[in-house]
């Protein structure tokens, strides 16, 4: 249901703010994982090729 008031409005504002936040939260820790994980494959891809 859309907000009737002001006060309506700014409660449905703050609660995507929140939700907005948590999100970016998921994303930020899936990006950091990631970027670990590819710098372990590229670290374990530069000794193989130094290793004979």
């Amino acid at each position: 249901m859309a907000p009737t008031t002001n006060g309506e409005l700014h409660d449905a504002f703050e609660t995507a703010k929140g939700a907005w936040a948590m999100c970016a939260a998921k994303v930020d820790m899936i990006a950091d994982c990631q970027a670990k994980a590819q710098a372990k494959i590229d670290a374990e891809a530069a000794a193989a090729k130094v290793t004979p």
